[in-house]
């Protein structure tokens, strides 16, 4: 069996966990796999949540650890914190890791969940120049303005003509 044939044929486990002599044996792995997004469900802030996953991973021995480098890619489905809309957003984060070629096995399902965790905005927008719903009628001002007198945002306005 050629270096080629045992990556054709190597079934890639969903849950990402790896056998360390598997990786050893044949002096490396490379692999892409698409994941159930059910693994993420609780990754984001509900109702935000991940939609599409793919993971590209390499393995190399190195001494006495094996490197991992890999990429996590997909979409994920959140709600704009400015207008409320919900809206589609690509993803696509590298990570690198090593590990012991004592463990007996590498589990790659944390360090993707790891990722993903950190691709997490504070503040998710629909775009980045969204205006947001109007305070006072709540219509979307992205789709225009509303009829709405401008509220007064300084606090000083209530003062204004006391002194003369």
């Amino acid at each position: 069996m050629t270096e080629n044939d045992f990556y054709q044929h190597y079934e890639v486990p969903q849950d990402l966990r790896f056998f360390t002599q598997d990786i050893l044996r044949n002096g490396g792995l490379k692999c892409t796999v698409k994941l159930a997004p059910k693994y993420f469900d609780n990754i984001f802030t509900p109702p935000n949540k991940i939609t599409e996953v793919r993971t590209e991973l390499e393995f190399w021995p190195a001494g006495k650890e094996i490197m991992a480098r890999g990429r996590v890619w997909g979409k994920r489905s959140v709600r704009c914190d400015r207008c409320l809309k919900e809206t589609v957003q690509e993803f696509d984060e590298p990570f690198l890791e090593s590990y012991s070629v004592q463990s007996e096995i590498i589990d790659i399902m944390l360090l993707v969940r790891q990722t993903l965790a950190l691709t997490e905005d504070i503040q998710f927008l629909c775009r980045p120049d969204c205006k947001g719903l109007c305070a006072q009628c709540g219509k979307d001002l992205n789709e225009g303005p509303c009829a709405c007198q401008p509220e007064v945002l300084s606090p000083f306005a209530a003062l204004k003509g006391k002194f003369k």
